[in-house]
């Protein structure tokens, strides 16, 4: 029965750790500006107890809650119609090009005849003027 040395670095001894520290998260203001409001961070202070606001509970009325019901209605109808019109607007746009670029094509190709028919005609009368020159033999 022979005593081993212990060794004083090999016994485990609790660790004693520093809480770390994270820096606050910092969202850019332009990817800020593009979130929806309940997702912005806000600037409120951490309380250590609850206010007033967040321990209350906000039962409505009746008819309070048929109110909100119909304002959550009207504003429904209010987006729905929104969107059509853009649709609307969107389709009578597409159209309007269509037919800008058609009447540009039949513009195009009246253009080209007029400018056949000039030509032909400038070719005719040069030819006339030749003609003339050599009969009269200038």
């Amino acid at each position: 029965n022979e005593k081993f040395k212990v060794n004083k670095d090999s016994l485990y001894k609790p660790i004693e750790r520093q809480p770390r520290k994270f820096n606050p998260l910092k969202i850019p203001k332009s990817l800020q500006k593009a979130l929806p409001f309940a997702s912005k961070p806000k600037d409120e202070k951490k309380r250590r107890d609850k206010t007033y606001m967040a321990s209350r509970a906000v039962v409505m009325e009746p008819e309070e809650r048929k109110l909100h019901t119909l304002m959550q209605r009207v504003s429904t109808i209010r987006n729905d119609k929104a969107v059509k019109r853009k649709e609307a607007q969107q389709q009578r746009k597409e159209q309007q090009q269509k037919r800008l670029a058609k009447s540009g094509e039949s513009l195009e190709e009246y253009r080209k005849t007029e400018k056949k028919k000039r030509y032909r005609a400038e070719g005719k009368e040069a030819a006339r003027r030749e003609l003339k020159k050599q009969r009269t033999g200038g």
